[in-house]
């Protein structure tokens, strides 16, 4: 039988030789020249970019369709006499949004509308009066 003390020197032993074998295994994880270790990628492969937003506003023929959209007349504007949006009917244009948030932008113009005491209830039900939409370069 073993005394305790000898089994306590042997576990200290053991916890040494295992602490330091787990430092010299770090350094062991460089692959050695020559060898048939596969590298890892130096950096990911990035990703790829978002289509670039589309700005768009609407075409409305009457004041009324553009109000109903967008909320209240402030957010309508008059379309010039001489642009090219008259020719298909169109006498107010409505705000510029983001092509893929109209009903995000709707929405929050209606929210406008109710707080600023242009309408009584705020509808959430996405609308589209407008007889066209116009394609708004930036």
């Amino acid at each position: 039988m073993r005394s305790p003390t000898a089994v306590l020197f042997a576990a200290a032993v053991l916890a040494v030789v295992f602490a330091a074998s787990a430092c010299s295994r770090a350094g062991d994880a460089q692959p050695k020249p020559g060898s048939t270790v596969a590298k890892a990628a130096t950096a990911p492969a990035p990703l790829p970019k978002p289509p670039q937003a589309k700005y768009q506003r609407d075409i409305y023929g009457r004041l009324d369709d553009c109000v109903a959209d967008w909320g209240f007349a402030g957010r309508c504007t008059p379309v010039p006499s001489d642009a090219p949006e008259r020719a298909q009917g169109g006498t107010f244009f409505g705000p510029i949004y983001s092509n893929a948030l109209r009903f995000e932008s709707q929405l929050t113009a209606r929210r406008e509308a109710v707080e600023q005491g242009y309408l009584r209830q705020l509808d959430e039900n996405p609308s589209n009066k407008a007889i066209s939409s116009a394609d708004v370069k930036s």
